[in-house]
């Protein structure tokens, strides 16, 4: 799997070339490399890692966690084999990731933060071709493409063999933009479709916390099928 959600139309019909993933990020914005040591047999918190956070009993800013493969206190099941959990810990450069026990994410001043709540709306870096800002307006994440379309009936199915369905294959550049509105910085990565109707959606790695000015490239790019993790301290302006 090359993202946090690759859309796959070609589980659903013909096979096709794979989506590449997006390469690594460039642009004014600055970022850092963020260092993930994961066990053997461990879950890793890129791609699709949940967000916890923890209210500070002082006024101070959040606490923040991932989890992967972790259930929460909200849901009254157990965590997968191999679940893991971090603390996000600010650092002057940005922020590194401390491993924490899993069950610490399971204690009732714990929450994870919902999808109402989430500081990005759903919809970011989702779709094939889009724009949305953070619900404090602070940044704006786009996606274009520059390139051919080439509208097809395929077999539809697991197999194929379900009749047919259109989709449309892509051949060109597609640009995940992330905008810091305040500074006009912009960090972009790209992804080269060659024939493929399946392309990268990174939802879900990209992780903005707005209390700490800082926003977690969690796999949403890799270099040589490799996810990478980076980590942009925002502007303070």
């Amino acid at each position: 799997m090359r993202s946090a959600r690759t859309i796959w139309l070609w589980v659903l019909a013909a096979p096709a070339v794979q989506a590449a993933g997006f390469g690594p990020p460039e642009g004014t914005l600055p970022f850092h490399p963020l260092t993930v040591a994961v066990p053997a047999g461990a879950l890793s918190p890129l791609r699709s890692a949940s967000l916890f956070r923890e209210e500070s009993s002082t006024g101070a800013a959040p606490t923040y966690y991932l989890g992967a493969g972790v259930a929460g206190s909200r849901l009254q099941i157990p965590d997968s084999p191999g679940a893991t959990a971090w603390q996000v810990v600010p650092t002057a450069d940005c922020v590194r990731l401390e491993p924490v026990p899993p069950a610490l994410l399971h204690t009732p001043s714990v929450q994870a933060v919902l999808v109402q709540q989430n500081p990005l709306p759903m919809e970011c870096a989702a779709a094939f071709e889009g724009s949305c800002t953070s619900r404090d307006d602070k940044l704006r994440i786009t996606t274009t493409f520059d390139g051919r379309r080439r509208a097809a009936r395929v077999g539809g199915g697991f197999f194929g063999t379900e009749g047919t369905i259109d989709t449309t294959f892509y051949t060109g550049v597609r640009t995940l933009s992330i905008e810091h509105l305040p500074s006009r910085l912009v960090l972009r990565m790209q992804e080269r479709l060659n024939n493929s109707n399946g392309y990268s959606a990174p939802q879900t790695a990209i992780r903005y916390l707005p209390e700490l000015q800082r926003l977690l490239l969690l796999g949403a790019s890799e270099a040589q099928g490799m996810p990478l993790a980076q980590c942009v301290a925002l502007p303070s302006r």
